[in-house]
């Protein structure tokens, strides 16, 4: 999709991580998120979703388990995770880019 909605959120948590990485020149300090936990293998993936060795917003079982749905959070973005977009958007301060 276009730039601005790459960089303008709500994102899959795994995103909303990687983007809280990019310096902001702006700003001195920023709230990076640190990924804790074991880095899934692409050999041998992890049962459910794919991300929840990892994610800090996991929420539960569901996550290890079952593999969350692809669905179209805005059209031309798809997202593929058991917190609801609303859900996501309600959760993560959207800055903009």
């Amino acid at each position: 999709g276009p730039s601005e909605a790459v960089f303008s959120g709500p994102h899959h948590p795994y995103t909303e991580a990687l983007l809280s990485a990019v310096p902001k020149l702006d700003r001195a300090e920023s709230s990076r998120i640190r990924l804790d936990g074991e880095i899934p293998s692409a050999a041998n993936p992890p049962t459910g979703c794919v991300f929840h060795t990892r994610c800090p917003r996991k929420i539960g079982a569901i996550c290890e388990t079952q593999e969350p749905q692809l669905t179209e959070a805005q059209p031309g973005h798809t997202i593929r995770c058991h917190i609801p977009y609303a859900e996501l958007a309600r959760l993560q301060i959207v800055e903009p880019a």
